[in-house]
This record gives C-alpha cells, structure tokens and sequence, in this order.
C-alpha cells in the first residue's frame, strides 16, 4: 500500500473510523472478494464480500482455522493494494471500534480524533508486518490497537492546555489564545522550534485543526506529524520551565503584553502542548 494510500484512510473531519467504515462499505461489494474454495473447504464455492465475510468471522460457529484463512488471504492482499487494506481495517472494525471507545471515553471529538488515528496507524502497521503463520491472527493483528489507543488517550490527558495549567482550569478574563500566540513567536525567535513547527502547533492545538488534516495539507503521514509536534512541545514545555522562552520577548517587554484586542495582560508563565502553516507566528523581520 503507497503511503498517499494510507494517509487517505486518516483524513477528513468525519471520525477516522467512520471515514473507514464507509470505504469498506463502499468497496466490499465490487472489488475486495475472496473465493470460498480457494480460501477454505469450509466455505462455499463462491465470490463473499468482506462485508458478508465479517458476518461469518463473528459468528460464534466459525472455526477459527476458516477464520486465520480468511485473515491470511485478506493481509497478504493489504501488503500490495490500499483497496485491500482498507478491506482489512474493515474486517477488524468491530475490534477497532471496541478500542476508540475504551481509549476515547471521557475525551472532546478532537482528542477521540486523535485517539483513532492513532490506533487506524498502528493496526496498518501490524497488518504489513504480522506474523501469518500465527494462530487465531486476530486477535494478534489488533493488540496494537488497544495499546495504540491507550497511549493516543494518555497522551492527549497529559498534555498540557496551550497556555499551561490543567486542561479544566480557565480564567475568564485572560485570552490566553492571544498570550499563546506571542509564546509561540518568542519561541521561534529564541531558535527552541522552527517557524512550522510553530505553525502546526498553533494549527493543531490553539486552532483545534485535526492533525491528520494538517498532515495531509502538508504532504506527510500523521505518524510524522504526530512525531514533529512531539518533539517541538517537548523542547518548548522545556524552554517554559527554564524560562528561557518569556511571551514578553515577542513585544520586547519584560512583564506585561497586550492581547489581539490591545488589552494589557499578565503574561502566563508556561506554555502547553503544541505543531503548520500560521501567518500570525512568523517572526517580524
């Protein structure tokens, strides 16, 4: 599968899931078939749909040597067609679908977004490089899902809100977005993150913008942006504590800074999580 291919599977507003779940629907009838005898005795001598062949994998009644065949047969065609792989995110959705909503429970639609996209990354991952000779393939196909989810869930708990503090405290009367902003630009001045960095921070983050819409504008996967981001907070979430980066260096004072309205504020003393493309951090030349 090409990575265009898979980054297709991630993108849009809509859940990520869902977004699947509807190309599978889509696909099943006309193009991802599996002839029974060539796949298992078991089966009847005809062309199943996946959408009919999942009925079957969920079946109390199935043997689990029909069911390994069937996963054998859809992966082997996933690793050289990005129809197929959607086939196969389609046959383990119920799987995919039980782990977003342990992994989401509690969150807001961005970060049950996030959590999804997460876990569509880590099971396409496992379906190029499982093991097939495994028995009972899926449940080791979606073990990397649940993990996947857990840490997309622990991650976006931890992280911090964009201008510090935890992620339910607000002070009605500061427009931290404002004060963020100039966190933002300090930060690229002071050599901590890159100017896109800072753009796809402000982007994912102050701006709610998906991180697999942002990927997909910029060209990437959303593991490469998800791993940009990462490594730019962390460096920022640094510079915060160390005081190295202060909002007040982006307007030359040393305490107080306006906010977009003109209004005098306190600057924060700490910045949150945040990744590209935002005209109001480029640095003044």
């Amino acid at each position: 599968m090409t990575r265009t291919g898979e980054r297709s599977l991630l993108m849009g507003s809509r859940s990520p899931l869902h977004v699947v779940e509807n190309a599978f629907h889509h696909l099943a009838p006309t193009h991802l078939l599996l002839n029974g005898d060539q796949v298992h005795p078991w089966l009847e001598p005809r062309p199943y749909p996946l959408t009919e062949l999942r009925r079957i994998l969920l079946t109390n009644g199935t043997p689990y040597e029909v069911r390994d065949e069937v996963w054998r047969h859809t992966i082997r065609a996933a690793r050289r067609s990005s129809d197929w792989m959607t086939g196969a995110l389609g046959l383990c959705m119920p799987a995919l679908r039980a782990a977003a909503t342990r992994a989401g429970r509690g969150l807001t639609p961005a970060d049950r977004h996030e959590v999804e996209s997460a876990i569509l990354t880590a099971t396409i991952q496992q379906v190029r490089t499982i093991n097939l000779s495994y028995w009972r393939l899926a449940w080791y196909l979606t073990r990397p899902a649940h993990r996947a989810g857990l840490s997309a869930r622990k991650h976006e708990m931890d992280a911090p809100t964009p201008c510090g503090g935890a992620r339910n405290e607000s002070d009605p009367g500061l427009d931290t977005r404002g004060s963020c902003e100039l966190v933002l630009i300090a930060a690229v001045r002071g050599g901590v993150i890159t100017s896109a960095e800072a753009d796809l921070i402000a982007s994912t983050r102050l701006e709610e913008n998906m991180l697999a819409d942002v990927a997909q504008r910029l060209g990437i996967s959303y593991k490469t942006a998800a791993k940009r981001r990462e490594r730019a907070e962390k460096r920022l979430a640094e510079a915060l504590r160390s005081g190295r980066v202060q909002a007040s260096a982006a307007l030359g004072s040393d305490s107080i800074a306006p906010d977009v309205t003109g209004t005098v504020l306190p600057l924060p003393s700490k910045v949150a999580a945040l990744p590209v493309s935002h005209p109001r951090l480029r640095p003044a030349s």
